[in-house]
């Protein structure tokens, strides 16, 4: 058979109908299965390091979903090298507990090229809430400390410490919530290099203390920087959810108008929302039916 009547392959495609295969390919909300993991590994990000000969990394830290995901990248060198930076954009990432500190993040992904880690868009990190203090502790306004990631998404899933299912829960999720809203806070006053960030409770409040962890949120970004200081929100609705499923997104990154009026409310809106239209004016806001605010 003469070159000219072989059979056309998925490599002989134009690179246009490739692109558009990999974006396919790749794409989570085509693989809702992939993309709704809830258990994190120890170690996630290096999941999607491929050398040319499809060897993986340390096994420990594989995580089933991210590594089904890029498979394909296994299949031959020239896939590899053509899909691999938009496999990473697309692909949702799971890590956990302390790797939400700079240094550990460093030493964990130091296998993965700055190129590599700069392609990564989505992560979401699964951590108890004192681990979750090295948001603005630590991070020095850039995710994870890391001057190399730039994320379209951040999602956070705060747990609570053990303490929390003793005699003393209560008090102990009063004492936690409040802490989660002022990391929060500080953290989003000169968070860079994300454009949204969504906190899912799943199961770490009940309820009630799930509003207040946002109410003070939102009510502390409110008194630091004025009705308008390029923060917007969007809520779940109360009582639409089960119980401790709430959930609530902070947009950080810079959009035009047109954007930005699809990307939630401005702090300013969202004070005079929960408030109950009514701009609350004194630095102590009570805790009641009718104030729905607390700081």
């Amino acid at each position: 058979m003469s070159a000219a009547q072989t059979p056309p392959t998925f490599l002989t495609l134009p690179s246009e109908l490739r692109n558009a295969i990999y974006s396919y390919i790749f794409d989570p909300f085509l693989t809702s299965d992939l993309a709704c993991s809830s258990c994190p590994s120890d170690l996630v990000i290096t999941t999607s390091k491929f050398d040319s000969r499809s060897t993986y990394l340390d096994p420990r830290f594989h995580n089933s979903h991210s590594t089904r995901r890029l498979d394909p990248l296994r299949t031959c060198r020239q896939i590899h090298r053509e899909a691999h930076l938009l496999a990473l954009s697309l692909t949702p990432f799971h890590i956990s507990g302390d790797v939400s500190y700079p240094d550990l993040f460093d030493l964990r992904s130091r296998p993965l090229s700055p190129t590599k880690i700069g392609a990564i868009r989505h992560l979401t990190l699964t951590a108890r809430i004192s681990h979750l203090r090295a948001m603005n502790e630590a991070w020095a306004n850039r995710p994870f400390g890391h001057p190399s990631l730039t994320l379209d998404t951040l999602i956070i899933v705060p747990k609570r410490p053990d303490c929390s299912i003793s005699a003393y829960a209560e008090v102990a999720d009063l004492s936690q919530c409040h802490t989660l809203a002022y990391i929060f806070t500080e953290t989003f006053k000169g968070l860079r290099n994300v454009k949204m960030v969504e906190v899912r409770n799943q199961g770490c409040f009940n309820e009630v203390v799930w509003r207040i962890v946002y109410r003070s949120l939102v009510y502390r970004l409110w008194r630091w920087g004025g009705g308008k200081c390029g923060v917007r929100f969007e809520s779940s609705p109360e009582g639409q959810h089960e119980e401790r499923d709430g959930w609530f997104r902070v947009h950080l990154g810079e959009e035009d108008e047109e954007q930005a009026e699809r990307r939630g409310s401005e702090v300013g809106d969202e004070v005079f929302r929960l408030a109950g239209g009514e701009m609350p004016e004194s630095d102590t806001v009570g805790v009641g039916p009718e104030s729905g605010l607390l700081i």
